[in-house]
């Protein structure tokens, strides 16, 4: 099988970048379904990296240090949830009549 075959089952055009070529079935080209899997593993969210599979929890800390290091810290695709801070509603009092 050719490397071309490996990848993707559907032509289309990525959900990501919006290039047009072999995507998923998430609708991601090879390169962005890359970014998707480091931004996870980044993030510890296990349970949707592929490479995590089956490994211990010392395995999985090593693959996140590795891919950190290559790829550096910061997320390439998914964007950060930052906890947006709550603004206080002041309840106004009518005034006594």
């Amino acid at each position: 099988m050719e490397d071309e075959e490996l990848f993707g089952m559907w032509e289309g055009q990525c959900q990501a970048c919006e290039m047009w070529g072999r995507v998923n079935d998430l609708g991601l080209c090879e390169e962005c379904d890359g970014k998707v899997q480091r931004d996870l593993i980044r993030a510890r969210d296990w349970d949707y990296v592929a490479a995590a599979f089956g490994l211990d929890d010392e395995g999985r800390e090593r693959l996140r240090a590795e891919v950190i290091r290559q790829s550096g810290a910061k997320n390439e695709l998914i964007i950060d949830q930052k906890p947006r801070k709550r603004k206080s509603h002041k309840r106004r009092r009518r005034p006594r009549r």
